[in-house]
């Protein structure tokens, strides 16, 4: 029988067996073409083991596979015969090998029964759960999903972060009535799902699904997270925009906008609670005299914060007609309108401000005084005036419910004294005062050096008024 070769290849004919007839070369032994009587062509590889079994493996159709580069690949395959391997097992498990998406899933399901651990080793709590099962659904299964978990390379996961840097898993999906799926990507989207990759491949190998993390050593990009500190204008416009939104009224008189939610915006300025901690307050986590929240569930956990007096008064005033203080929908459960309701202060903000540039005669501003502040934004803020009123750090980490890390950490901000109490009263009537339109100054006590300098400085005035 003579070498493969492609005049060879095409002279062969089939015998009419549904399996094919074979043809092997002369040249590398084990190495074949079978001929279907179709007229299709594919070459074989056939081998026998190290335990003496005997296996067969397809190298490729001919055609769109030459017979030189098909006897190339029949070298390597057999090549690993003779290093103990078996090709066709290896092919078989990485054909059924897991794929990213059902490790995505295996993850979920260990963090939903509580078997993955995080901050502080304990199990994820419902809303992390929910945050992951959104980056899985809206970037690692679109441009990973289908990929071998195993076979997954660092060149793989360059190419996502270029899929979701540049809006490949970008898309805007309705779900329901008043419910959209709304995908947009960018920096900020992959540097933290990175951080989700990684830990669903971590914990893939130490369940022995794959062997390595790809994303291991994958450079991120900064968080480019917004630390606004926001300006007496700013809190004014807040303030104005909220004044506004309270006195619209529909065409029977009821209010278009809930006062519920404008509360909760108010609330958050003046206390600096996470936009989750205002939606989920309890009645019973607020203390009856109204200094401190001994909030039961929170980002870093369980936490006890002082509450400033002018935040006090924003709750002070609403009905207790649930166990939320926000208590919203017909399940009277916290209200959940906050991003909607912040958007639309943006907007009366930045209708107010051209309204009022129209009026001087002046040139309509691109953008309004809210349009880059965020919720959390009024978090960042209320921090920077505390800083700017003399607060020390470990006083701010206290009055935002953040963990102070070392073996200090550990033995301080347990409990809400009178001096921790007077600093968020502070720091909320400085912010009560910027809504207003107020502009009260913060008193900082500047360094000075008590040394030889100012020592001889005396002297010196000393001697020239001898002199005089």
């Amino acid at each position: 029988m003579p070498k493969l070769t492609k005049r060879a290849i095409e002279s062969f004919r089939s015998n009419g067996a549904k399996t094919g007839t074979l043809y092997w070369d002369t040249e590398l032994r084990g190495f074949g073409v079978r001929v279907f009587p179709s007229g299709r062509r594919t070459f074989v590889v056939k081998f026998r083991t190290r335990s003496g079994r005997q296996r067969w493996l397809k190298i490729g159709t001919y055609g769109p596979l030459t017979a030189e580069r098909a006897r190339d690949l029949a070298k390597i395959e057999l090549a690993k015969v003779v290093e103990g391997k078996d090709p066709a097992t290896l092919r078989h498990e990485l054909r059924n090998a897991m794929s990213v998406s059902r490790l995505c899933d295996l993850y979920m399901e260990a963090a939903s029964a509580g078997l993955v651990l995080g901050r502080k080793g304990l199990p994820k709590k419902e809303s992390t759960l929910s945050t992951d099962q959104s980056r899985i659904n809206a970037h690692i299964k679109p441009l990973l999903g289908q990929l071998k978990a195993k076979a997954v390379t660092r060149m793989d996961i360059e190419l996502f972060k270029t899929g979701v840097v540049t809006g490949k898993s970008i898309r805007d999906e309705k779900l329901g009535p008043r419910r959209r799926s709304i995908v947009k990507g960018g920096k900020g989207a992959l540097t933290r799902t990175l951080g989700l990759l990684g830990a669903i491949f971590a914990w893939g190998i130490d369940h022995g699904h794959v062997e390595q993390n790809p994303v291991r050593g994958v450079r991120r990009f900064a968080d480019t997270q917004k630390k606004a500190l926001l300006s007496g204008d700013q809190y004014r416009a807040l303030a104005d925009a909220l004044h506004t939104l309270e006195q619209k009224r529909d065409r029977h008189g009821a209010p278009r906008h809930s006062h519920i939610g404008i509360a909760a915006i108010r609330f958050i300025a003046l206390s600096g609670v996470r936009r989750g901690e205002c939606q989920q307050l309890r009645w019973d986590e607020v203390d009856a005299l109204g200094t401190c929240l001994a909030l039961g569930d929170t980002k870093t956990g369980a936490s006890l914060r002082p509450l400033s007096r002018a935040a006090f008064a924003v709750i002070d005033g609403l009905d207790p007609t649930s166990d939320y203080v926000f208590a919203a929908g017909p399940e009277q459960k916290g209200y959940q309108g906050l991003p909607g309701l912040w958007e639309t202060v943006q907007k009366t903000a930045r209708l107010s401000a051209e309204t009022a540039a129209k009026h001087r005669g002046e040139s309509i501003p691109e953008a309004g005084l809210l349009d880059a502040v965020t919720l959390h934004s009024l978090r960042h803020s209320f921090a920077g005036i505390a800083e700017q009123l003399g607060a020390t750090i470990p006083t701010i980490a206290a009055m935002l419910g953040h963990r102070v890390s070392g073996v200090t950490g550990g033995y301080i901000l347990k409990r809400v004294d009178s001096l921790l109490i007077e600093a968020a009263n502070r720091v909320g009537d400085h912010i009560a005062a910027l809504m207003r339109g107020e502009a009260p100054s913060a008193q900082v006590i500047q360094f000075r050096p008590r040394g030889r300098s100012a020592e001889r400085l005396a002297e010196t005035s000393l001697s020239e008024g001898v002199s005089r």
